[in-house]
Protein backbone atom coordinates (compact mmCIF):
# COMPACT_ATOMS: atom_id res chain seq x y z
CA UNK A 1 0.00 0.00 0.00
CA UNK A 2 1.04 3.68 -0.25
CA UNK A 3 1.34 5.74 3.28
CA UNK A 4 2.77 8.76 4.78
CA UNK A 5 6.26 7.18 6.57
CA UNK A 6 8.25 9.09 9.33
CA UNK A 7 11.58 8.64 8.23
CA UNK A 8 13.31 10.74 10.61
CA UNK A 9 12.33 14.85 11.89
CA UNK A 10 11.29 16.74 9.01
CA UNK A 11 11.17 13.89 6.82
CA UNK A 12 7.99 12.63 6.24
CA UNK A 13 7.36 10.13 2.85
CA UNK A 14 4.79 9.68 0.63
CA UNK A 15 6.29 5.95 -0.29
CA UNK A 16 5.02 1.89 -0.11
CA UNK A 17 4.81 0.29 2.76
CA UNK A 18 3.77 -3.27 3.98
CA UNK A 19 -0.23 -4.06 4.04
CA UNK A 20 -1.39 -4.00 7.06
CA UNK A 21 -2.36 -7.77 8.65
CA UNK A 22 -4.45 -8.54 11.02
CA UNK A 23 -2.84 -10.04 13.97
CA UNK A 24 -5.25 -9.49 16.59
CA UNK A 25 -8.71 -11.03 17.08
CA UNK A 26 -10.30 -8.22 18.30
CA UNK A 27 -9.24 -6.28 15.74
CA UNK A 28 -10.29 -5.38 12.28
CA UNK A 29 -9.15 -3.69 9.15
CA UNK A 30 -9.60 -0.56 7.78
CA UNK A 31 -9.61 1.22 4.62
CA UNK A 32 -9.13 4.50 4.91
CA UNK A 33 -11.14 7.15 2.87
CA UNK A 34 -9.57 10.93 4.59
CA UNK A 35 -7.10 11.46 6.84
CA UNK A 36 -5.76 14.82 9.17
CA UNK A 37 -2.80 16.48 10.71
CA UNK A 38 -3.11 16.93 14.37
CA UNK A 39 -0.54 19.12 15.98
CA UNK A 40 0.96 17.16 18.03
CA UNK A 41 1.89 15.25 14.77
CA UNK A 42 3.98 18.04 14.67
CA UNK A 43 5.81 17.41 17.36
CA UNK A 44 6.74 13.93 15.62
CA UNK A 45 7.75 15.72 12.65
CA UNK A 46 10.03 18.22 14.45
CA UNK A 47 11.97 15.31 16.02
CA UNK A 48 10.42 16.42 19.57
CA UNK A 49 10.54 14.11 22.16
CA UNK A 50 6.37 12.79 23.61
CA UNK A 51 6.70 10.77 26.80
CA UNK A 52 9.86 8.37 26.69
CA UNK A 53 9.83 8.34 23.09
CA UNK A 54 12.76 10.11 21.09
CA UNK A 55 11.79 11.39 17.75
CA UNK A 56 15.46 12.55 17.06
CA UNK A 57 16.65 9.17 17.57
CA UNK A 58 17.49 6.43 15.40
CA UNK A 59 14.46 3.88 14.81
CA UNK A 60 12.19 1.95 12.54
CA UNK A 61 9.87 3.32 9.91
CA UNK A 62 6.35 3.62 10.63
CA UNK A 63 3.30 5.01 9.21
CA UNK A 64 1.93 8.42 10.94
CA UNK A 65 -1.65 9.63 11.54
CA UNK A 66 -4.18 9.80 14.18
CA UNK A 67 -7.02 10.88 12.61
CA UNK A 68 -9.20 9.11 9.74
CA UNK A 69 -12.16 7.86 8.82
CA UNK A 70 -12.69 5.04 6.31
CA UNK A 71 -14.58 1.45 5.89
CA UNK A 72 -14.36 -1.87 7.23
CA UNK A 73 -12.80 -4.37 4.83
CA UNK A 74 -12.24 -7.01 7.15
CA UNK A 75 -13.09 -8.77 10.98
CA UNK A 76 -11.59 -10.71 13.83
CA UNK A 77 -13.68 -13.29 15.33
CA UNK A 78 -13.94 -11.10 18.55
CA UNK A 79 -15.19 -8.21 17.35
CA UNK A 80 -19.06 -8.53 17.76
CA UNK A 81 -20.35 -4.43 16.95
CA UNK A 82 -19.31 -3.83 13.25
CA UNK A 83 -19.34 -5.33 9.76
CA UNK A 84 -17.20 -5.23 6.32
CA UNK A 85 -18.68 -2.71 4.72
CA UNK A 86 -19.22 -0.40 7.60
CA UNK A 87 -18.56 3.61 7.65
CA UNK A 88 -16.62 4.75 10.40
CA UNK A 89 -14.90 6.85 12.18
CA UNK A 90 -11.65 5.55 14.91
CA UNK A 91 -10.64 6.99 18.18
CA UNK A 92 -7.03 8.69 17.95
CA UNK A 93 -5.94 5.75 20.03
CA UNK A 94 -7.13 2.98 22.10
CA UNK A 95 -6.15 0.41 24.47
CA UNK A 96 -5.88 -3.47 24.75
CA UNK A 97 -9.42 -4.25 24.79
CA UNK A 98 -9.17 -6.32 27.77
CA UNK A 99 -8.10 -4.90 31.09
CA UNK A 100 -10.11 -3.72 33.72
CA UNK A 101 -9.50 -0.46 32.88
CA UNK A 102 -10.68 -0.77 28.79
CA UNK A 103 -13.92 -2.40 30.21
CA UNK A 104 -15.08 0.72 32.67
CA UNK A 105 -14.96 3.40 29.69
CA UNK A 106 -11.04 4.06 31.66
CA UNK A 107 -8.89 3.09 28.49
CA UNK A 108 -6.32 5.98 28.60
CA UNK A 109 -5.65 4.35 31.93
CA UNK A 110 -4.61 1.08 30.32
CA UNK A 111 -1.02 -0.14 30.20
CA UNK A 112 -1.01 -0.72 26.95
CA UNK A 113 -3.30 2.22 25.94
CA UNK A 114 -1.10 4.31 22.97
CA UNK A 115 -2.40 6.26 20.22
CA UNK A 116 -2.15 5.56 16.53
CA UNK A 117 0.96 6.41 14.43
CA UNK A 118 3.66 7.15 17.24
CA UNK A 119 5.71 3.62 16.87
CA UNK A 120 6.14 0.85 14.14
CA UNK A 121 4.45 -0.69 17.24
CA UNK A 122 1.08 0.72 16.40
CA UNK A 123 0.88 2.12 12.74
CA UNK A 124 -1.44 5.06 11.81
CA UNK A 125 -3.57 6.15 9.16
CA UNK A 126 -2.19 7.88 7.04
CA UNK A 127 -2.62 5.54 4.25
CA UNK A 128 -4.59 3.21 2.59
CA UNK A 129 -5.27 0.60 5.03
CA UNK A 130 -4.71 0.12 8.64
CA UNK A 131 -5.16 -2.45 11.82
CA UNK A 132 -7.56 -1.27 14.55
CA UNK A 133 -7.02 -3.50 17.02
CA UNK A 134 -10.35 -3.33 20.02
CA UNK A 135 -12.46 -2.55 17.52
CA UNK A 136 -15.74 -2.71 18.98
CA UNK A 137 -14.45 0.43 21.44
CA UNK A 138 -12.13 2.00 19.19
CA UNK A 139 -14.81 2.47 16.02
CA UNK A 140 -18.17 3.80 15.85
CA UNK A 141 -20.15 4.04 12.87
CA UNK A 142 -20.76 7.24 11.14
CA UNK A 143 -24.00 9.03 12.63
CA UNK A 144 -26.96 9.84 10.56
CA UNK A 145 -26.30 13.41 10.09
CA UNK A 146 -23.03 13.32 10.93
CA UNK A 147 -20.61 14.68 7.95
CA UNK A 148 -17.13 13.38 6.85
CA UNK A 149 -15.37 16.84 8.03
CA UNK A 150 -17.31 16.62 11.49
CA UNK A 151 -16.61 12.70 11.35
CA UNK A 152 -12.53 13.91 11.36
CA UNK A 153 -12.95 16.25 14.37
CA UNK A 154 -14.56 13.28 16.54
CA UNK A 155 -11.66 11.18 15.91
CA UNK A 156 -9.59 13.68 18.13
CA UNK A 157 -10.12 17.46 18.17
CA UNK A 158 -13.29 18.02 19.01
CA UNK A 159 -13.24 15.56 21.92
CA UNK A 160 -10.08 16.77 23.44
CA UNK A 161 -11.93 20.29 22.88
CA UNK A 162 -14.86 19.09 25.07
CA UNK A 163 -12.41 17.68 27.30
CA UNK A 164 -10.40 20.58 27.93
CA UNK A 165 -13.24 23.00 28.73
CA UNK A 166 -14.91 20.29 30.95
CA UNK A 167 -11.81 20.48 32.77
CA UNK A 168 -11.54 24.41 33.26
CA UNK A 169 -14.66 23.99 35.53
CA UNK A 170 -16.10 26.81 33.55
CA UNK A 171 -19.64 27.72 34.68
CA UNK A 172 -22.49 29.52 32.55
CA UNK A 173 -22.22 33.23 33.20
CA UNK A 174 -18.17 33.18 33.75
CA UNK A 175 -15.77 34.73 31.60
CA UNK A 176 -12.72 31.92 29.97
CA UNK A 177 -9.45 33.10 28.22
CA UNK A 178 -8.60 30.36 25.48
CA UNK A 179 -4.67 30.76 24.74
CA UNK A 180 -4.09 28.30 21.32
CA UNK A 181 -6.46 29.08 18.28
CA UNK A 182 -5.67 26.06 16.05
CA UNK A 183 -8.62 23.46 15.66
CA UNK A 184 -8.96 22.68 19.46
CA UNK A 185 -9.15 26.18 20.95
CA UNK A 186 -11.21 26.88 18.28
CA UNK A 187 -13.61 24.19 19.17
CA UNK A 188 -13.36 25.09 22.46
CA UNK A 189 -14.98 28.62 21.88
CA UNK A 190 -17.88 27.22 20.37
CA UNK A 191 -18.48 24.59 23.51
CA UNK A 192 -17.98 27.17 26.18
CA UNK A 193 -20.51 29.59 24.66
CA UNK A 194 -22.83 26.72 24.41
CA UNK A 195 -21.41 25.99 27.79
CA UNK A 196 -22.54 29.50 29.18
CA UNK A 197 -19.72 31.62 28.72
CA UNK A 198 -20.75 35.06 29.72
CA UNK A 199 -17.45 36.38 27.89
CA UNK A 200 -14.58 34.71 25.89
CA UNK A 201 -10.98 35.98 25.17
CA UNK A 202 -8.77 34.83 22.41
CA UNK A 203 -4.74 34.71 21.87
CA UNK A 204 -2.98 33.66 19.30
CA UNK A 205 -0.09 34.98 17.38
CA UNK A 206 -1.72 33.73 13.97
CA UNK A 207 -3.83 37.26 12.74
CA UNK A 208 -6.07 34.71 10.47
CA UNK A 209 -6.82 32.35 13.34
CA UNK A 210 -7.72 35.11 15.84
CA UNK A 211 -10.26 36.51 13.15
CA UNK A 212 -11.73 33.15 13.25
CA UNK A 213 -12.37 33.25 16.95
CA UNK A 214 -13.68 36.78 16.72
CA UNK A 215 -16.12 35.10 14.04
CA UNK A 216 -17.02 32.54 16.92
CA UNK A 217 -17.86 35.52 19.08
CA UNK A 218 -14.82 35.57 21.17
CA UNK A 219 -12.66 38.81 21.56
CA UNK A 220 -9.11 37.97 20.25
CA UNK A 221 -5.52 39.35 21.11
CA UNK A 222 -2.41 38.93 19.90
CA UNK A 223 -0.51 37.32 22.76
CA UNK A 224 1.72 39.40 24.86
CA UNK A 225 1.97 41.97 28.41
CA UNK A 226 -0.54 44.51 26.96
CA UNK A 227 -2.78 41.22 26.05
CA UNK A 228 -3.13 40.14 29.59
CA UNK A 229 -3.27 43.45 31.05
CA UNK A 230 -6.35 44.16 28.85
CA UNK A 231 -8.29 41.52 29.66
CA UNK A 232 -6.97 41.33 33.65
CA UNK A 233 -8.62 44.78 33.48
CA UNK A 234 -11.45 43.87 31.37
CA UNK A 235 -12.24 40.72 33.71
CA UNK A 236 -11.77 43.53 37.21
CA UNK A 237 -9.36 40.69 38.10
CA UNK A 238 -8.57 38.14 35.11
CA UNK A 239 -10.61 35.36 33.81
CA UNK A 240 -12.97 33.05 35.55
CA UNK A 241 -11.25 29.84 33.47
CA UNK A 242 -8.56 29.39 30.88
CA UNK A 243 -8.17 26.32 28.68
CA UNK A 244 -4.62 26.41 27.07
CA UNK A 245 -4.40 24.72 24.03
CA UNK A 246 -1.01 25.16 22.16
CA UNK A 247 1.46 23.72 24.50
CA UNK A 248 4.14 26.19 24.06
CA UNK A 249 6.55 27.88 26.95
CA UNK A 250 5.35 31.32 26.44
CA UNK A 251 1.68 30.18 25.93
CA UNK A 252 1.71 28.34 29.18
CA UNK A 253 3.47 31.29 31.35
CA UNK A 254 0.62 33.38 30.51
CA UNK A 255 -2.24 31.45 32.02
CA UNK A 256 -1.61 32.52 35.57
CA UNK A 257 -1.76 36.03 35.05
CA UNK A 258 -4.77 35.59 33.12
CA UNK A 259 -6.40 33.52 35.92
CA UNK A 260 -8.22 35.15 38.72
CA UNK A 261 -8.31 33.85 42.40
CA UNK A 262 -9.99 30.86 42.85
CA UNK A 263 -9.95 30.38 38.95
CA UNK A 264 -9.64 27.31 36.98
CA UNK A 265 -6.45 26.12 34.38
CA UNK A 266 -6.86 23.50 31.80
CA UNK A 267 -4.41 22.06 29.74
CA UNK A 268 -4.43 20.03 26.75
CA UNK A 269 -1.28 21.18 24.60
CA UNK A 270 1.59 19.04 24.53
CA UNK A 271 4.37 20.93 26.46
CA UNK A 272 7.65 21.81 25.15
CA UNK A 273 10.41 20.74 26.92
CA UNK A 274 11.50 22.37 30.11
CA UNK A 275 7.88 23.75 30.38
CA UNK A 276 7.13 24.22 34.32
CA UNK A 277 4.63 26.01 36.20
CA UNK A 278 5.19 28.03 39.27
CA UNK A 279 3.59 26.36 42.50
CA UNK A 280 3.89 28.94 44.76
CA UNK A 281 1.77 31.14 42.64
CA UNK A 282 -0.83 28.19 41.85
CA UNK A 283 -0.42 27.75 45.80
CA UNK A 284 -1.55 31.18 46.32
CA UNK A 285 -3.96 31.96 44.04
CA UNK A 286 -5.90 28.42 44.94
CA UNK A 287 -5.81 27.66 41.28
CA UNK A 288 -7.30 24.81 40.47
CA UNK A 289 -5.30 22.87 37.52
CA UNK A 290 -6.09 19.88 35.35
CA UNK A 291 -4.76 18.07 32.62
CA UNK A 292 -4.94 15.08 30.50
CA UNK A 293 -5.43 13.22 27.65
CA UNK A 294 -9.11 12.88 26.55
CA UNK A 295 -11.35 9.68 26.59
CA UNK A 296 -12.39 10.40 23.25
CA UNK A 297 -14.51 7.19 22.83
CA UNK A 298 -16.37 8.56 25.99
CA UNK A 299 -17.09 11.82 24.45
CA UNK A 300 -18.77 10.59 21.54
CA UNK A 301 -22.24 10.21 23.42
CA UNK A 302 -23.03 13.53 24.43
CA UNK A 303 -20.96 15.18 20.97
CA UNK A 304 -22.52 13.47 18.74
CA UNK A 305 -26.31 14.81 19.28
CA UNK A 306 -25.18 18.10 19.82
CA UNK A 307 -23.95 17.81 16.25
CA UNK A 308 -27.01 16.18 15.06
CA UNK A 309 -29.40 18.98 16.49
CA UNK A 310 -27.43 21.83 14.67
CA UNK A 311 -26.61 23.07 17.75
CA UNK A 312 -23.08 22.73 17.63
CA UNK A 313 -21.23 23.35 14.40
CA UNK A 314 -17.88 21.96 14.40
CA UNK A 315 -17.79 23.72 10.28
CA UNK A 316 -15.19 25.70 8.70
CA UNK A 317 -11.81 24.55 10.00
CA UNK A 318 -10.19 22.23 7.21
CA UNK A 319 -8.91 25.18 5.18
CA UNK A 320 -7.28 22.66 2.98
CA UNK A 321 -7.98 19.73 0.80
CA UNK A 322 -5.18 17.48 -0.24
CA UNK A 323 -4.37 14.43 -1.83
CA UNK A 324 -2.60 11.77 0.51
CA UNK A 325 -0.26 11.58 -2.46
CA UNK A 326 0.87 15.41 -1.14
CA UNK A 327 1.18 14.32 1.79
CA UNK A 328 4.89 15.90 2.55
CA UNK A 329 4.15 18.77 1.11
CA UNK A 330 0.69 19.37 3.66
CA UNK A 331 3.22 18.95 6.41
CA UNK A 332 5.75 21.64 5.27
CA UNK A 333 2.23 23.78 5.14
CA UNK A 334 0.71 23.01 8.12
CA UNK A 335 4.37 23.54 10.22
CA UNK A 336 4.88 26.56 8.76
CA UNK A 337 0.93 27.52 9.31
CA UNK A 338 1.11 28.74 5.15
CA UNK A 339 -1.51 30.09 3.80
CA UNK A 340 -3.84 30.94 6.71
CA UNK A 341 -4.10 26.74 7.23
CA UNK A 342 -6.26 25.89 9.83
CA UNK A 343 -6.44 21.74 9.44
CA UNK A 344 -6.01 19.88 6.44
CA UNK A 345 -7.81 17.01 5.35
CA UNK A 346 -5.94 14.19 2.98
CA UNK A 347 -8.21 12.57 0.59
CA UNK A 348 -6.87 8.72 0.46
CA UNK A 349 -7.71 7.47 -3.56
Amino acid sequence: MKALIFNGPRDIRYEDFKDPERTIDNAVIMKVKKCSICGSDLHIYHGDQIGKKNYDADQHKFCVGHEFIGEVVEIGPDVHDLKVGDQILSAGGTGCGKCTYCRTANIWKCKRATAFGLSNEMNGGQAEFVQIPNADRTLMRIPEGVGDEQAMLLTDALATASFGINNTGLLPGQSLAVVGLGPIGLLGIELAFLRGASQIFAIDPVAGRRAQAEKLGAIAFAPGDEAIGAIVEATKGGVHCVFEASGASSAVASTLPLVRTGGGLSFIGLPQPGVALPLNQILYKGITVKAGVAPVQDLWEPLIPMLQSGRLKATGLFSHHMDLADGAQAYKIFDARADNVVKIMMNVN
